[in-house]
């Protein structure tokens, strides 16, 4: 994460970048997890705009950019 002079933006991008992960994490229980599948019947209206792509990008990419955000991996 980034760190400006300005708190406001920091604060901004802390949000969107936890808010990130955590739909990271979310894509990546649903592809592997038969039962959070089953708990999220249209995952399209879950991962809608930026995160449409969670849905397609490959599994490891999304275990890259949790562990890149300096998370430990808990999945």
């Amino acid at each position: 994460m980034y760190s400006h002079s300005d708190p406001t933006a920091n604060r901004a991008i802390g949000s969107a970048d936890r808010e990130w992960l955590s739909m990271v994490r979310l894509a990546y229980r649903f592809r592997t997890d038969p039962r959070m599948a089953e708990k999220i019947p249209d995952p399209g209206r879950v991962f809608t705009g930026i995160f449409r792509r969670l849905l397609t990008d490959p599994l490891n990419e999304l275990q890259q950019t949790a562990e890149a955000q300096g998370r430990r991996k808990r999945w």
